[in-house]
């Protein structure tokens, strides 16, 4: 006798139909920054493999002690252009991880071991694993800008901002082994968490995460605190016959979710301490040893790192005839983007002022701005500026209520972000330093 087939689990199935139609309504929502996302990084991939036969290239210029191996010449076309200069120390530190005397603690840990745990799965091809985290990470990007700006513009401007982020001239290292890419969708992550939703818990950990990624992380604290502030100011202050006067009242606000926003983030940031303490003898191992031969970094003051970056700039344009048309100048470049991220900072200063973007990513933006100030390079004191310019993601809002009252500029933007972008990248391609 035949066994009666089983029914299907009605239940089942509901929850089958349901997560498909959550699953096409996040696709529908998500289209325009996933698609830019696989047009952009297609576009680089066939940018990279044409820089291969179009431009001469040179030796690897690399300082780290690790080259990921067996690649032939297609495959570093297509794969380990994505490794160079500090990819291959995040690479390196990914499979060896951390030991004394390596200078590699400013290279900090989240990226390596997301790299590490995928490489595990993809049988130990730690640059697979590299370019798969920083593509998925670039993606998530592109997905945050355009839902937090949408949330706090519109849709327009959601769809403009994430553009303007994919056509920045060194937009491609989020693509590359790099932390970048990582470090900005954790932030806007938390940005979004706590300007949409108010999920401090969530912002909280993200918050956390960053901190791991980079230096910039743990600062984040900073604005995000400030916005806390700001949408529980009505609960901490009252105002009665003799004045304003603070009342901290449990009941009010949710005091739990404001200490987990503080103290995880600070949880996160111990460990590492710690580990550097027991690992590399030195708590902040990671910021002493910048001043090594190999990063060679030094404390400045921020006018005066700006200082002398145009005492630089304007030297080296001035230079005598005889000197060889080719040379290697980044101080030529560097500057340009710092100027860029100072206009950007009065467009945005004008946004909050006229109460169009909330104050936290005015802090934000003078943090991420000013930061590397700190630390120049003894000969290049806005090294890797333009790169660091990415991370300032509110630049990228003012750009896109701006190119939309003045489709001259958003065509300017967008003609001129592209040719330099490509650019750029075939420099980068090709071994010669950007950033």
């Amino acid at each position: 006798m035949a066994k009666a087939a089983s029914k299907p689990d009605p239940a089942l199935s509901n929850w089958s139909r349901r997560g498909f139609a959550m699953a096409r309504r996040v696709l529908v929502g998500w289209k325009e920054p996933l698609s830019l996302f696989v047009g952009w990084r297609v576009s680089l991939g066939a940018l990279a493999f044409l820089a291969g036969i179009l431009m001469p290239g040179l030796a690897r210029g690399g300082t780290a002690p690790y080259t990921p191996a067996g690649l032939g010449p297609l495959a570093e076309r297509f794969w380990g252009v994505w490794s160079h200069w500090d990819g291959e120390w995040f690479l390196y530190v990914a499979q060896v991880g951390y030991r004394p005397g390596d200078f590699t603690s400013p290279f900090f840990p989240l990226y390596p071991i997301l790299v590490r745990i995928l490489a595990t799965v993809l049988g130990g091809n730690y640059l697979w694993a590299g370019v798969i985290v920083s593509a998925l990470a670039a993606a998530a990007a592109l997905v945050l800008l355009y839902l937090l700006v949408s949330y706090e513009m519109g849709p327009s401007a959601g769809k403009r901002s994430a553009l303007y982020l994919a056509v920045f001239p060194t937009s491609f290292f989020l693509a590359a082994c790099y932390s970048e890419s990582l470090f900005l969708a954790l932030c806007l992550g938390a940005f979004l968490a706590a300007r949409k939703y108010s999920n401090w818990w969530l912002a909280g950990l993200l918050v956390g995460l960053a901190a791991l990624t980079r230096n910039l992380g743990i600062l984040l604290l900073v604005p995000l605190g400030w916005e806390w502030l700001v949408q529980h100011r009505s609960k901490l202050l009252s105002f009665s016959g003799n004045g304003w006067r603070l009342t901290v009242r449990r009941q009010d606000f949710q005091l739990l979710s404001a200490l987990a926003f503080v103290l995880l983030p600070l949880l996160f940031v111990e460990s590492w301490l710690v580990f550097n303490a027991i690992a590399l003898a030195d708590p902040l191992n990671f910021m002493s040893v910048q001043n090594n031969p190999v990063w060679n970094r030094h404390s400045s003051w921020p006018w005066q790192t700006v200082a002398r970056a145009f005492e630089l700039f304007v030297n080296n344009l001035t230079l005598p005839a005889k000197v060889p048309t080719y040379r290697e100048d980044p101080n030529l470049l560097d500057l340009l983007f710092w100027l860029f991220l100072a206009v950007s900072f009065v467009i945005v200063v004008f946004q909050v002022w006229r109460r169009r973007l909330a104050g936290a990513y005015l802090i934000y933006f003078a943090i991420a701005w000013l930061l590397p100030l700190f630390s120049p390079a003894a000969k290049e004191p806005l090294l890797s500026y333009p790169r660091f310019a990415l991370l300032v993601f509110p630049a990228f809002m003012g750009l896109a209520w701006l190119g939309e009252r003045w489709p001259l500029l958003h065509y300017l933007y967008l003609v001129g972000g592209a040719l330099l972008g490509g650019l750029l990248f075939a420099r980068f391609a090709n071994w010669y330093w950007v950033a």
